[in-house]
């Protein structure tokens, strides 16, 4: 029945405008790492939504403002600003055809971050002109219970509730400022805050921070945190320095001072310092033996590892650039109030051991018109190991750009914030080359294959001696007809597991449709066979809006069948404003999302609902532990509002 209710809800958005979309980006963007939980991508997507929900006048934007977009080259942003120069404001998005190098895939990425419009000399506003203030709030409701709130001791402490709120204060150009502060499910209060304020182009002051940031120089092997890498696109530019922290995640960041200044048309200079407490699992002896970032304190156990082991940081960055050419160099020291001692186990004998640890690199880098050079190389004192990273990119015309990334991170190697292209989760113990190659030989049709194969010397997990991997990529997507999209997309990855060689097959087809200007709808299927173990996923989308009343819905339907946990298949989801949802299934059942969003005709007021529902067919409880539900179903809601004036 509800399953028909939804159904008919569904239906509903057949009457209604259609609009190009976030999730749009999102799929074409990622192109499948959601599936294969490559890197720190939930992050990088909230940090990307949070510029797709504050664009920027591309009239106004600087280097470090475009920097921002992962999928904008060095020589592209450079031509962009050639052609302001050149040719005087954009009047509309619509010019970013004249400029070269920018092909269609480039353009339709960048109009979700962008928009153009003139500004008079009389129209610019001054350090705290022009403030707007953004305030959202969310609550989460669990339709359901888990196991940890009906026993009578040993469960969680709070209710079954979510909830966070933000506010930010600033104007388009010189300053912003925010606070947060949430309360996960099972926690008694709010304990996680944080808040920033920053300015920005202020003489030579070109960037500084104050409160929660994270930072990123050169390729990321020494401070590599404001980014993420992918093997699906090109690799492109140096990471960009310091930036806000504006989402929930409450590990990944440094937390007091950072400022970048500009005394000249060549130099930047960065200096940056943090004290904050950390999470971590300890020994009898006291010693820190894991540095946890779940952010959970929902039991008593989990309520002693909170912020028991204190981490001091400071460091900086220096760069000069000119002509095309840039060098540069980054370093930093750290210091824990507690030895870290991560255990005996094998994999963990390369973890960095002891109280101070430091890393230093340089990063150097050529890039005129269509070819770009560009490397990093570092040393850490954790185990005094070696890393470094090259990458070579050529774009031939528009239509065609090919690239080769080599990278060798030494076992001994390890920086606490180090970030960049790898097969692991960290940058460390793993050799290898990615060669890619992004094409257009057709008007409408764009095709990426990329190639990557590595090595890691020391075991890893569940593995007794050094393993090695290979990982292949097809994808093509081709505008059949005006408003009809069809990708297909195809993977094949060898990686050891327990001393044994898996083979992983990943494919997915999808057909995306506008047929007019009432109706979007997307259909997908996606399939992953991993060891004689089958799993596939169907799932259908449809979205649209009505301007006039300020409506928007987007609805997702699915239907999944797995062997098992291995098999498992990620799926993405209509997701709130600021919030990014994806999930894994495994076994046999049905899912079912839709999203509704209320928005004022000014823009000052947006509400916002989502109801998620999950039925399995295979099994009459969920999940294992504490947070066991019994009951195949599961039915979330959560709402939002936000205020903008």
């Amino acid at each position: 029945m509800r399953l028909l209710l939804f159904l008919a809800c569904l239906l509903l958005v057949s009457s209604v405008s259609a609009q190009h979309a976030w999730e749009d980006f999102v799929e074409e963007y990622t192109s499948g790492a959601i599936e294969t939980e490559e890197g720190n991508l939930q992050q990088h997507l909230l940090d990307l939504k949070e510029l797709y929900e504050h664009p920027m006048n591309i009239n106004e934007a600087g280097v470090d403002d475009l920097m921002q977009l992962p999928f904008l080259s060095e020589a592209q942003i450079e031509q962009i600003h050639a052609y302001i120069y050149l040719h005087g404001q954009m009047q509309t998005i619509a010019e970013l055809r004249l400029v070269p190098l920018l092909d269609e895939v480039t353009r339709r990425r960048l109009s979700f971050f962008v928009y153009a419009e003139p500004q008079k000399p009389e129209e610019k506003v001054g350090l705290f002109g022009a403030l707007r203030h953004d305030f959202s709030t969310r609550l989460d409701v669990p339709l359901y219970y888990r196991k940890a709130y009906v026993v009578e001791s040993g469960g969680y402490s709070g209710d079954p509730l979510y909830h966070r709120v933000r506010y930010a204060l600033g104007n388009s150009r010189h300053f912003q400022a925010g606070v947060r502060m949430e309360k996960d499910a099972g926690e008694r209060f709010y304990d996680s805050y944080g808040g920033y304020a920053m300015l920005h182009d202020v003489g030579i002051l070109s960037r500084i921070v104050v409160g929660d940031y994270r930072v990123g120089f050169g390729e990321g092997l020494v401070m590599g945190s404001s980014t993420w890498s992918s093997k699906g696109s090109p690799p492109l530019k140096r990471q960009g320095g310091i930036r806000p922290m504006t989402s929930m995640d409450e590990a990944n960041f440094l937390r007091g001072a950072a400022a970048t200044l500009a005394p000249g048309k060549h130099f930047r200079l960065t200096a940056f310092g943090s004290y904050r407490k950390r999470d971590a699992t300890l020994t009898k002896e006291g010693e820190v033996q894991t540095l946890l970032a779940d952010g959970y304190h929902r039991t008593p156990t989990e309520w002693e590892r909170r912020r028991n082991v204190g981490s001091a940081v400071v460091g900086g960055n220096i760069e000069w650039q000119s002509d095309g050419f840039h060098l540069g160099a980054t370093g930093y020291w750290q210091h824990f109030s507690r030895s870290l001692n991560p255990g005996t186990q094998l994999y963990r004998a390369i973890y960095p051991r002891g109280n101070v640890f430091g890393a230093v690199g340089v990063n150097y880098g050529y890039t005129r018109y269509r070819l770009s050079l560009a490397g990093e190389t570092a040393y850490s004192t954790a185990g005094g190991g070696w890393a470094t990273i090259n990458r070579a990119s050529y774009a031939i015309g528009k239509r065609y750009v090919l690239s080769a990334v080599q990278r060798f991170y030494a076992y001994q190697y390890y920086s606490f914030y180090g970030s960049a292209l790898s097969e692991n989760s960290s940058v460390q113990n793993e050799s290898g080359v990615l060669v890619h190659l992004q094409a257009e030989p057709l008007s409408g049709l764009l095709l990426t294959a990329y190639a990557d194969f590595f090595y890691h010397p020391w075991p890893r997990y569940r593995m007794t001696r050094s393993s090695t991997g290979q990982e292949f990529v097809l994808q093509g997507e081709y505008a059949v007809a005006r408003g009809h999209r069809l990708m297909a997309r195809y993977q094949l990855k060898r990686k050891e597991n327990g001393d044994a060689m898996e083979q992983h097959h990943r494919a997915k087809l999808q057909w995306t449709a506008e047929p007019s200007d009432y109706l979007c709808c997307q259909t997908a299927a996606s399939l992953h066979c991993v060891s004689g173990n089958n799993g596939v996923v169907l799932t259908q989308g449809i979205r649209g809006s009505v301007p006039k009343w300020g409506l928007s819905l987007n609805g997702q339907l699915g239907w999944f069948r797995t062997d098992n946990y291995s098999s498992r298949i990620y799926v993405y989801h209509p997701s709130l404003y600021s919030s990014v949802s994806s999930a894994s299934y495994y076994g046999h059942g049905v899912l079912a999302v839709l999203a509704g969003r209320w928005k004022e005709q000014g823009g000052r007021w947006m509400v916002e609902a989502r109801y998620g529902l999950l039925r399995y067919f295979d099994r009459d409880e969920q999940g294992s532990g504490l947070q066991t539900i019994f009951s195949p179903w599961r039915n979330d809601l959560s709402v939002q509002m936000r205020i903008r004036l």
